[in-house]
């Protein structure tokens, strides 16, 4: 896609802490005024960089909701977040993944996402392959190519999912 499209609403972020502990990556997700789901990469770097990137783009980025997976950094972050009076992250399930995946899966037959090329994000995702999570079906995604970064996919996956998913809260009304 060379033109951005009309882009509606808040940001939806993605956070992945790599399944070897060497980087985290995050990404984006918003709905367009098509009513499809506009998806970028924001980064991915060494997790030895600290949190003060994500922190900084949080802070200063007008958020929806935040999904943050990775045992290896998601519960510092959390806390880190949370010093910052930063809302609070979804720490997704394995069912959650599982969704995720699916509906990510989904959505590009659909033809419901688009992007504008990023080479990074090209990369890691024509270069990937399922693999099973749990034992009824689930499923995520592995690198088959050396040097590209499964947690760059994953991070737009939980972006994808939370603002595909995501209910705005009705205001209750009390009548007497």
């Amino acid at each position: 896609m060379d033109i951005l499209p009309k882009l509606k609403g808040k940001l939806f972020v993605g956070i992945k802490y790599g399944h070897d502990g060497v980087n985290v990556a995050m990404s984006i997700a918003v709905k367009t005024d098509e009513d499809r789901v506009f998806i970028e990469s924001i980064d991915c770097q060494s997790v030895r960089n600290g949190n003060h990137w994500i922190l900084n783009f949080l802070m200063n980025t007008n958020i929806q909701s935040i999904v943050i997976d990775g045992a290896n950094g998601q519960s510092i972050l959390t806390k880190e977040m949370a010093s910052y009076k930063i809302k609070k992250p979804i720490l997704p399930t394995v069912k959650e993944v599982i969704e995720a995946n699916a509906l990510f899966e989904q959505g590009i037959f659909a033809k419901n996402i688009c992007h504008t090329g990023q080479p990074s994000l090209n990369n890691v995702v024509t270069n990937c392959e399922k693999r099973a999570i749990g034992t009824n079906g689930g499923f995520g995604y592995k690198n088959i190519k050396e040097g590209a970064e499964g947690a760059l996919l994953d991070s737009i996956i939980y972006a994808y999912w939370v603002c595909l998913t995501f209910k705005k809260a009705q205001k209750q009304r009390a009548n007497y």
